[in-house]
């Protein structure tokens, strides 16, 4: 149990010094459309709302070649 408790606690604080590293290449993302669509309706005499929301981004990566 202790072994685990100390495990746990090395993990904590690991996760907490390290410096947080990304290897992927450089991107942005930009937004395309945006749509949202909104039913109204009722269910079980309650008000009930459909709201679906599509959004569309376009991801751009640098290369580092």
């Amino acid at each position: 149990m202790t072994r685990a408790v100390g495990r746990f606690f090395g993990h904590i604080w690991g996760a907490t010094t390290k410096p947080v590293t990304n290897d992927e290449p450089e991107s942005h993302t930009q937004v395309v459309s945006h749509e949202v669509h909104e039913t109204q309706g009722e269910l079980n005499n309650k008000k009930v709302i459909l709201r679906r929301t599509t959004i569309d981004e376009v991801e751009i990566r640098e290369d580092s070649d």
